[in-house]
């Protein structure tokens, strides 16, 4: 009888095991993707030959895991509950929308010119959202699905199926095939075609990453398997910074293999991923306490982030004399830190305060 008490005690303690690694990929993440919503400027405006753009598209790359890597934190956590189709709905769908909605009206009503106010033209953004709300249409995508994928996470056999099968099929074969854009147009959209007729793309690549998310945090990987996965991410990030540039200046246009679907990104974006699980799944201290404190507000932080960037930007409160090397870093810190301090009022703002951050 003890001995049945003592099991299920581990599977409570397993089934709401708090992953303190997950903690600090959500901040450096969310630093990271301010950093991407703080480079168009820089990328789109200056000539692939200028050391400007270099460093511009030197952030680009080092960005490019942040996004694969909030979809892998998502289906670590999800993955790992059982959650019935109106819970999902009523509880975790229901605060998506409600966060959607507020933020969208909140840009529609600051990017419409009080002058020529425009009910039409402020419902039609309302509804399509600020560009960088996409991820919340995302979520809400992935948490539908999740009675499905959940049956996929339980099943190892047709888990390691699917993660094979789509690795092969739409990272491998579509990036090869990638690879004849620069060379022949025509046989890049035969084969293109071909894929097409296939339909390989049924399963959305940001439900990859959810679903991979929890096969990494659940695998229990040797030592040699994570250095080839450190190998690889390594190899991913070499790619992006160093190949892609030279084949931009070859091709004298900006080459961009930042996708999220892109092998390189897809390697880069699992070695972060492991080398926090392995280095930052730290036990209960003060600093973990902190630590949570911010992870928790990392997702009031993605919401107003644009909000400071475009204010800032717009007063020339950033026009400082750095270089640019120097100078992106320090805007993404101003962003985050101002992000964080407002994220903290919102939170205590009565009634809406829970939808806002």
């Amino acid at each position: 009888m003890k001995e049945k008490n003592n099991l299920l005690n581990d599977k409570i303690l397993k089934k709401n095991q708090r992953f303190f690694y997950l903690d600090y990929l959500r901040i450096i993440s969310s630093f990271f993707v301010i950093l991407i919503h703080i480079l168009p400027p820089y990328y789109n405006k200056y000539d692939i030959n200028s050391s400007k753009w270099k460093n511009a598209h030197f952030y680009k790359s080092l960005s490019s895991f942040s996004v694969p890597n909030f979809f892998m934190i998502s289906g670590t956590v999800f993955l790992k509950k059982n959650l019935s189709f109106k819970i999902i709905i009523s509880k975790y769908i229901k605060n998506i929308f409600m966060h959607l909605l507020l933020w969208s009206i909140i840009y529609a009503f600051f990017e419409t010119k009080i002058a020529t106010l425009d009910i039409k033209n402020i419902l039609i953004l309302i509804i399509k959202g600020h560009y960088h709300l996409w991820y919340l249409f995302a979520i809400i995508g992935l948490y539908i699905t999740i009675p499905f994928t959940s049956k996929i996470v339980q099943n190892k056999e047709l888990l390691n199926s699917f993660l094979f099968l789509y690795f092969i099929f739409v990272f491998a074969v579509q990036n090869y095939i990638d690879i004849f854009r620069y060379y022949s147009n025509d046989i890049f959209n035969s084969i293109q075609y071909i894929i097409s007729r296939i339909n390989l793309s049924t399963i959305s690549v940001h439900q990859f990453y959810f679903i991979y998310g929890h096969y990494l945090n659940n695998k229990k990987f040797k030592k040699k398997e994570v250095i080839i996965f450190y190998i690889a991410g390594l190899i991913g990030i070499l790619f992006t910074t160093i190949i892609c540039y030279n084949f931009s200046i070859i091709k004298k246009k900006k080459i961009r293999y930042y996708k999220d679907q892109d092998l390189n990104n897809f390697f880069y974006s699992i070695g972060v991923f492991i080398f926090f699980k392995n280095n930052f799944n730290l036990g209960e201290s003060s600093n973990n306490k902190i630590v949570q404190k911010l992870s928790k507000l990392t997702f009031g932080i993605y919401l107003i982030h644009p909000f400071i960037i475009e204010n800032i930007i717009k007063y020339n409160v950033f026009k400082m004399d750095f270089s640019l090397e120097i100078l992106i870093p320090i805007k993404g810190f101003i962003v985050f830190l101002l992000s964080f301090i407002f994220s903290i009022i919102l939170s205590h703002i009565p009634l809406l305060g829970k939808y806002l951050v």
